[in-house]
């Protein structure tokens, strides 16, 4: 059996999400996402800012954030260290500021460790992912758009490229890769 490395900070550390534009950087603690999630009320204007620009409506993003998808930890284990499995999760963690340790990139490894932790119990959600993130993990706004993992169609350009839905989609992603491998060879970037 593979299991994630151990983390580099807590899971569930109360800086679980930073955002930077420019030379601003602002935190968004995990307790406000879970209060939104829960019931719709913001604490945090930096994620009201972010639920606005996400394309979505609250409650269909609420919904999206907090749905479990069903996975076998070992197949989701497989997919992620296969070739298919690491060129996803580049892809996937492109926007995000490098987490370095000791010279060395830990996007990928950061979040396929979060995704590992949370899976062990044989579901994943986009909460789950961001609660298990062993560091904070750092969204460059100005740079490389997020772009979510779903080839469906948006109906609002925010839907495509907005941090919110690149969490959103991101546990079914894994779960159709997690489930047909075959397939999610194919499609890899």
């Amino acid at each position: 059996m593979i299991l994630p490395p151990a983390p580099l900070e807590p899971p569930g550390a109360t800086q679980t999400l930073r955002l930077a534009s420019g030379a601003e950087l602002w935190t968004i603690p995990y307790a406000a996402l879970q209060q939104f999630v829960a019931n719709g009320t913001f604490t945090d204007r930096r994620l009201l800012q972010l639920a606005a620009n996400s394309g979505w409506p609250d409650d269909q993003l609420r919904a999206a954030l907090a749905k479990p998808y069903a996975v076998g930890l070992v197949p989701l284990a497989n997919f992620l260290y296969s070739p298919a499995g690491v060129a996803f999760l580049q892809q996937q963690t492109q926007a995000f500021r490098p987490l370095l340790a000791r010279g060395r990139d830990l996007r990928v490894e950061g979040l396929r460790a979060a995704i590992l932790r949370n899976a062990k119990g044989g579901t994943i959600s986009s909460m789950g992912i961001l609660r298990e993130l062993p560091t904070t993990f750092v969204v460059e706004l100005g740079g490389p758009a997020t772009q979510r993992c779903s080839s469906l169609p948006c109906e609002n350009p925010q839907q495509c490229t907005s941090t919110l839905s690149w969490w959103a989609f991101l546990p079914a992603c894994l779960q159709a890769a997690a489930m047909n491998p075959a397939a999610s060879a194919a499609t890899a970037p």
